[in-house]
């Protein structure tokens, strides 16, 4: 018979595991982010990766729906 734990819940496990996973979103967030950008504006100037790369995984979800509207990087990175 398996044995079902719950790894979340585990107190020396679960907040490493959490921590990958929040890691892991918001690097896929900003890959994605970053080819929907430079796919609009070009190739993407210094200021604005290290701005990208400082953000939340949520943050970059927004920014990912304003890209389509945004005139330029500098709009949609104010």
């Amino acid at each position: 018979m398996p044995i079902r734990v719950n790894i979340l819940e585990n107190e020396v496990l679960g907040p490493l595991f959490r921590k990958g996973m929040l890691e892991a979103r918001q690097e896929g967030e900003l890959t994605i982010l970053r080819r929907q950008i430079e796919r609009r504006f070009g190739p993407l100037p210094g200021w604005a990766i290290d701005k990208l790369a400082a953000l939340p995984a949520s943050e970059l979800e927004d920014l990912s729906e304003r890209v389509l509207d945004a005139k330029s990087v500098e709009e949609l990175l104010k």
